[in-house]
């Protein structure tokens, strides 16, 4: 259940439950009096970045580059890109303890309504960024971008050339995998990653994290990203350590060099610092909440690696595991009653679920043979409770409508229809709706059973068939792509788009293609395959 201290429909605590309290620390006389100097020269290379919008407030971001103490800068608000008309000026500090980084929680806007911002020192300004803020009374539609698993060395960032262009996000969502803890692509990576200790690209501390995150902040195209639209992004394993669960590592560190308590506190923090958003007081590495976006949306963004048990038979892949529907922590109790709450309160004509990894299952050769446990797949039991409590197993005794989850982590185009097994098994009737959304950048499911990088289009579809053979509640899929997703949610229906450039290996790449295109009406839990340009789709 929700928190005292924070309310659900504020979004992830800290938003205006601390508002008060951040003005006052940050507030100019305040700052002045405890004798902070101003920041002289400073650059700004990551850009801004915005988050935590609400219909009368937004979190803003930078990193002030080249300081060597805390130091004051300031962020001004303008109803015009040329800030003739500045609605608000305050000074915030880029704090040596924050890795130089400033936040400030803008409070007293007006609902609905395009703003511009930017940050600057006594004699540079940063780039000038743009966010628009809710309306809870708006029968808008809402769309929104969603992305994850941009590994830096595996190619470049050409999607997030097409995702900065989308016409009219109200925001965009990074479901996980925002920066890989090391390389996982070796030489047929397309560009260098040498951060870490040892300059292989492992980074283990809080400084090594903070280089971590300033590498991929050179890609124009990911600031870009941060700059247009604001942004709020839940972590999956790579912010940390891959396949970690709770607070037992993975394995496949290189070097371990620290013990993992402090590898993942260093993470995390790192993970805020690059963040627009302000941390819960008293719950300070929550990223679970929720957020209302007029009437036809609410988000409900879930955190699937903090509070999780291991995953079962040794997270073995490919092979069946007679563990798999045991009971075992996903979510962790408190997550989970909020989360139950959340779908149930939820006045939203659609309730989108940010969902790290996939919940539909997902086998590759056979039946009950999943790819992976380190997904819904491995914690079947609870994947059960969370799909029967949809299903009408909660308080109200009746179904709960348009659930649609937005999903990232696999590197793999999907869509299809959740059901209480995952699959699509005799008498199981589906509870929701799912979108994967591929990747960035990191190599795809057919990659792993193939040496090719990038597949042409016969292996792809060939593989792609018996892909949907061998799991009938998927609609459609393309392993072989990257790219991003839009989804608009309406009064009477859900659209969802596929958007991929034809290669993230050229640069020089700026075509995006959508690659398909799918509806689902407002009561039903069918998936309506509108265009196919790419990959493959259900018969």
């Amino acid at each position: 259940m929700a928190s005292p201290a924070y309310s659900r429909r504020t979004f992830l605590g800290g938003a205006a439950a601390s508002a008060a309290a951040l003005m006052a620390w940050r507030d100019p006389f305040a700052l002045a009096q405890s004798r902070v100097p101003v920041a002289r020269g400073g650059t700004f290379a990551q850009g801004v970045s915005s988050g935590q919008q609400t219909d009368s407030g937004i979190t803003l971001w930078s990193r002030v580059g080249g300081l060597d103490r805390t130091s004051r800068v300031q962020f001004e608000v303008s109803t015009d890109p040329g800030f003739a008309k500045v609605i608000h000026r305050q000074d915030a500090l880029a704090g040596a303890e924050a890795g130089f980084t400033a936040l400030q929680r803008v409070e007293g806007l007006a609902p609905g309504t395009e703003y511009y911002y930017r940050c600057f020192s006594c004699d540079t300004t940063s780039a000038v960024g743009r966010f628009t803020t809710t309306k809870a009374d708006s029968n808008d539609p809402v769309r929104i971008g969603f992305f994850s698993c941009q590994a830096f060395e595996a190619g470049f960032y050409t999607p997030h050339h097409g995702l900065s262009r989308e016409p009219d996000l109200d925001l965009v969502v990074c479901l996980g995998d925002y920066i890989y803890e090391r390389p996982f692509y070796g030489e047929e990576g397309t560009r260098a990653d040498t951060t870490g200790a040892n300059g292989d690209g492992e980074v283990q501390t809080l400084p090594e994290y903070r280089d971590k995150y300033a590498l991929y902040h050179t890609d124009q195209r990911l600031i870009d990203v941060r700059q247009r639209y604001p942004l709020i992004a839940i972590w999956d394993d790579h912010e940390v350590e891959d396949n970690y669960a709770g607070g037992l590592p993975g394995d496949a560190t290189l070097d371990r060099r620290i013990p993992f308590a402090d590898r993942q506190a260093g993470a995390y923090a790192a993970f805020f610092e690059h963040m627009p958003r302000i941390r819960v007081p008293g719950d300070p590495n929550r990223i679970y909440g929720s957020m209302k976006l007029g009437k036809n949306a609410e988000l409900l963004l879930l955190d699937e690696r903090q509070f999780k048990s291991d995953q079962p038979c040794g997270d073995a892949a490919l092979q069946p595991c007679a563990e798999a529907n045991d009971p075992r922590a996903f979510l962790g109790d408190t997550q989970k009653a909020w989360f139950k709450d959340a779908l149930v309160t939820s006045d939203a004509a659609w309730k989108l679920v940010g969902n790290q990894v996939m919940i539909m299952s997902f086998d590759v050769t056979v039946a009950q043979n999943p790819v992976t446990l380190d997904s819904w797949d491995g914690y079947g039991a609870e994947r059960r409770e969370i799909a029967e409590f949809i299903g009408g197993a909660n308080p109200t005794g009746q179904p709960l409508r348009d659930v649609s989850f937005i999903t990232g982590d696999i590197h793999t185009f999907f869509a299809g229809r959740v059901t209480p097994s995952g699959r699509q098994t005799a008498g199981e009737t589906a509870v929701a709706t799912e979108f994967v959304c591929g990747s960035v950048t990191s190599e795809g499911v057919v990659d792993l059973l193939s040496p090719q990088q990038e597949l042409d289009a016969g292996i792809g579809a060939l593989s792609e068939a018996s892909l949907l053979l061998n799991n009938p509640h998927l609609r459609y899929i393309d392993a072989a792509r990257r790219g991003y997703g839009v989804i608009e949610a309406r009064s009477d229906r859900l659209d969802v788009s596929f958007r991929s450039p034809p290669t993230i290996k050229d640069n020089g790449v700026t075509d995006i293609q959508t690659i398909a295109r799918f509806s689902v009406a407002r009561g039903s839990t069918d998936v309506v395959v509108e265009q196919v340009t790419a990959g493959t789709a259900a018969p």
